[in-house]
């Protein structure tokens, strides 16, 4: 029987080009979760937010456009 968790990477894999958008908010959030000291997804939004990588709405703002790229080129 296959391990439906490679089966499910496969897929995603294969929808990522689609996606650079997600990637980008989840390379920044996942920047801001090792900046914070609290292990929790509130916090590392809270200080993306207040380094204004995300905006109001919680979506990307320039600057968190900008470290996206820098954070995975092959988006920019």
């Amino acid at each position: 029987m296959k391990n439906p968790s490679i089966t499910l990477q496969k897929i995603l894999m294969k929808n990522i080009p689609a996606q650079p958008h997600f990637l980008k908010f989840e390379a920044v959030l996942a920047h801001c979760e090792q900046r914070v000291t609290e292990p929790s997804l509130q916090a590392a939004m809270k200080y993306g937010r207040k380094m204004d990588f995300f905006d109001s709405r919680n979506k990307l703002s320039q600057s968190g456009e900008l470290l996206a790229e820098i954070l995975l080129p092959q988006y920019a």
